[in-house]
């Protein structure tokens, strides 16, 4: 069964250090108490990652990190795009390797 779903906007989002826009993220707790999340993203065809450290930022600004491995991918509306599926492979967590810098 699955408990404490959420879902959210994550912004700004990187894949391995490369933008690939906004993504919408479901995040939940399954039977054996282990946190899982999946995101979907609209990406260029280009892209060309198959797993890697996904990051990103909540509307509050909460800075969030997470290993994927990308699952389903399927055309777009605007041809030069797709709509690709992250799996996480890891919980999905507060980035705390970012450092505010002042400036």
């Amino acid at each position: 069964m699955v408990r404490q779903h959420r879902r959210f906007e994550l912004l700004n989002v990187m894949l391995d250090g490369q933008p690939v826009g906004n993504a919408t993220i479901d995040a939940w707790e399954d039977d054996a108490s282990i946190q899982r999340w999946a995101a979907r993203i609209m990406m260029k065809t280009a892209h060309g990652s198959t797993a890697g450290t996904m990051t990103g930022s909540t509307r509050e600004g909460k800075r969030m990190k997470g290993r994927f491995t990308i699952g389903v991918g399927s055309v777009g509306p605007k041809g030069g795009s797709v709509i690709v599926d992250l799996h996480g492979d890891t919980p999905l967590e507060e980035d705390t390797d970012t450092l505010d810098v002042d400036t």
